[in-house]
């Protein structure tokens, strides 16, 4: 974590509701050390960070740590405070959970991203930051030394690997040459693969030439291009789709359904369906077909390998309330 001038930490504000916890406060956490982590379950180096910060929390929380995570929201949906208990017992969060829904602590602590993780020590005041996904390694020296100052007595041998979890079987983790990570609406996304221009906010109706060059995003098909996703607008059973070709071992794909119903997709690589020893998680592989029942917006494992492989991921609408918001890869 990077020492900064101490400031006084801004009280959570904005939080709409408390889980694994009654609402807390700074001023009543005085004399105890807090270790703040801004994050959200969209944000697959925040999910990284969870066996992290629940380590911390186990190991040091009858010491003198309190973790509390401030979960803000990264697209509309993750305000959702239902989106958000799925996503915790999904990923077996039982540290103090903030519900920030409009980030208002998310600004207050002068935030534009995430993770962020801040230490605030015993008097109420920041001591330490850390930006994005980091080892338990760069956090635990940092907050031994506030514990102490604290009069705390805290184990000091420290742990010489990250725990051991299933987010990082699932989702996979960054290596160097591994595809990028692509949002596609279009307040990030400038233009897909395609050879023709897209319009925002209108229904576009895309056709595919068949070339497709590495880490583009083609289209298929007729979808709305919305500011955060694409949303499939053509009759159910058409031949729409959603393409990628990549070099990764895990895809996985922030999908969703515009009108809370199930919406029902299919999954190839490389124009197969596929099997069971490639399929990611939240995939079903059922007589001879891959799909993926999407129930809620979350960030859903589609294909898993056991070493960096190149393919082309094709997602292929079955029902018009689907919703595609951004690959993500591991």
């Amino acid at each position: 974590m990077d020492v900064i001038p101490a400031t006084a930490a801004p009280d959570f504000v904005g939080i709409e509701e408390w889980i694994n916890t009654k609402p807390l406060s700074l001023k009543e956490l005085s004399g105890k050390v807090v270790l703040l982590d801004c994050w959200t379950y969209t944000c697959i180096f925040c999910l990284r960070s969870i066996p992290i910060v629940r380590r911390l929390h186990e190991k040091y929380s009858k010491r003198g740590l309190v973790v509390i995570g401030a979960h803000s929201a990264e697209y509309r949906f993750a305000s959702n405070t239902a989106n958000v208990k799925r996503a915790l017992e999904r990923y077996g969060v039982n540290f103090p959970i903030a519900l920030d829904t409009k980030n208002k602590t998310w600004e207050a602590y002068g935030n534009s991203f995430w993770p962020k993780h801040v230490l605030v020590d015993s008097n109420g005041l920041i001591r330490y930051e850390h930006a994005g996904y980091g080892s338990i390694q760069e956090f635990e020296s940092p907050i031994i030394e506030l514990l102490q100052e604290a009069g705390q007595n805290p184990p000091t041998e420290l742990e010489k690997e990250d725990p051991k979890d299933k987010i990082y079987d699932i989702h996979g983790m960054h290596f160097d040459g591994m595809s990028p990570e692509i949002c596609v609406g279009h307040s990030r996304l400038m233009r897909f693969g395609n050879s023709h221009k897209a319009e925002p906010n209108k229904v576009n109706q895309f056709k595919d030439s068949g070339k497709h060059l590495d880490n583009n995003v083609y289209l298929r098909g007729s979808w709305f291009w919305d500011r955060e996703g694409v949303k499939y607008s053509g009759k159910e059973g058409n031949n729409a789709a959603v393409m990628m070709k990549y070099n990764a071992k895990r895809v996985n794909t922030i999908i969703g359904t515009e009108d809370g119903k199930p919406a029902r997709i299919e999954v190839k690589l490389d124009g197969n369906y596929l099997t069971k020893e490639n399929a990611g998680k939240d995939v079903t592989v059922e007589n001879g077909t891959s799909y993926v029942n999407v129930k809620w917006d979350f960030m859903h494992n589609l294909v898993k390998t056991e070493k960096p492989e190149i393919h082309e991921v094709e997602i292929i609408p079955r029902t018009n309330n689907f919703v595609f918001y951004t690959f993500v890869f591991g």
